[in-house]
């Protein structure tokens, strides 16, 4: 999730990533292409690149394999991976409200936003755009989102109706790490980024995004991309957490929100074990080795964290993503009074029991599932945006709406 600036509001987005099925099969949702005469000037800010492999469907999301999960982990753990800072990146924080260089922002309460006043959640008239795992962020009067696609496109629009194309985050290049990661991996399909998220806290704008080696398997990475300004150029700090395919948990789908102390934490994960989380720096890197384990469920992914009103609230989707109107991809939520947990759902069963309230699945009608989905604050609104799949051809397309919270604190469903 995201945050609101001064500037702008700020926000994220996060990730549909696997084949819960663990099939194989490409996922046949149509994608916009990345238009090169509508590039804006994004390059990644690196010493040497790798062309693209341009016979590689990055419609085809590397996902895991359900039938490995135990859900036997404990709730914590520690993790080896090394994480690789970048000591020219700044701590200077952007402008919530009042704010302190070395400590972080400090954050609205947020209990202004997204007030029912008998709202119907009703998605938003949103013009046909195709999409996948968008992520969305807000700055001065302009919205920006990522999603998957052919180096990362990206999208602008002024009133969240209307879209248009942006040019793309990696301009054609990926980073030599990405090539030597997979060089050594037997199998190895894919050398492309996917499911971004994109954020901003300590002064700068940063996108996290996933990459995969082996379609269903837990061999993947995390990448930290920074920028000073949204439309880059954007450095690559290489990845920040991997799995190697002996881990209880999948590398994927990250999303970043800030806490009341504007400390920065980072959910990711992909069936296995469910989802884990860790603490950032205002940096963007990863603080020590512990993880926290959030939610478990036989197929979950894509985690959202939203701060609102002294709680912290954790969507997650469930069920079959990427197959088109075969998909079962559906949204649900929790929530705790602590960003690290436990969080349970409506009824008071935990997550990590596999609670969860459902928030906005497939109609049957016009759209067969709707799952990998973000939230935003614009105007003292809270919106829940996310991408279904249209029933009569398969394709993912972006659908947004409004989504109150109700006396009690809980946001109100609505969609598809």
């Amino acid at each position: 999730m995201k945050r609101v600036l001064t500037i702008g509001f700020v926000l994220l987005v996060v990730a549909c990533s696997s084949d819960k099925s663990n099939s194989g099969q490409s996922n046949d949702a149509n994608y916009p292409n990345d238009p090169k005469e509508e590039n804006t000037g994004l390059h990644l800010n690196a010493d040497t690149g790798t062309d693209p492999d341009t016979g590689t469907n990055p419609d085809t999301h590397a996902g895991t394999n359900p039938d490995t999960h135990t859900g036997t982990n404990p709730d914590t753990t520690n993790d080896s991976d090394t994480n690789k800072n970048d000591s020219d990146t700044n701590r200077d924080t952007d402008s919530d409200t009042d704010t302190d260089s070395d400590t972080g922002p400090v954050l609205d309460d947020r209990c202004h936003v997204g007030v029912d006043q008998g709202i119907v959640p009703t998605p938003l008239d949103v013009a046909n755009f195709g999409v996948h795992d968008p992520s969305m962020i807000q700055v001065e009067d302009t919205f920006y989102m990522v999603w998957t696609g052919h180096h990362i496109p990206m999208a602008r629009s002024t009133n969240l109706l209307n879209w248009a194309h942006a040019g793309s985050i990696y301009d054609g290049r990926y980073p030599l790490w990405s090539s030597e990661w997979l060089a050594d991996i037997p199998g190895q399909e894919f050398n492309f980024p996917w499911a971004p998220d994109i954020t901003f806290f300590g002064g700068k704008y940063h996108i996290y995004s996933s990459f995969s080696a082996i379609f269903g398997r837990n061999i993947s990475c995390i990448t930290h991309l920074s920028a000073e300004h949204i439309t880059g150029p954007w450095t690559d700090h290489g990845p920040l957490i991997c799995t190697h395919g002996n881990e209880r948990y999948n590398a994927i789908d990250a999303d970043v929100e800030l806490d009341a102390e504007g400390t920065p934490w980072l959910a990711f994960g992909s069936f296995w074990d469910g989802i884990m989380a860790f603490e950032l720096d205002l940096d963007g890197n990863r603080v020590g080795s512990e993880l926290t384990r959030l939610a478990w469920n036989a197929s979950i992914e894509a985690p959202v964290l939203f701060r609102r009103c002294g709680y912290y609230y954790l969507f997650v989707s469930w069920g079959v993503c990427c197959q088109g109107a075969d998909s079962t991809y559906n949204v649900r939520v929790g929530r705790s009074e602590n960003i690290m947990g436990p969080y349970y759902d409506k009824n008071g069963t935990a997550m990590l029991e596999g609670g969860g309230t459902l928030m906005v699945q497939g109609d049957g009608v016009n759209f067969a599932a709707a799952g990998h989905s973000e939230v935003i604050v614009a105007n003292d609104k809270v919106y829940h945006f996310y991408h279904a799949y249209r029933q009569s051809n398969g394709a993912s397309v972006l659908r947004i709406v409004e989504m109150p919270f109700d006396e009690d604190g809980w946001p109100i469903p609505g969609g598809p």
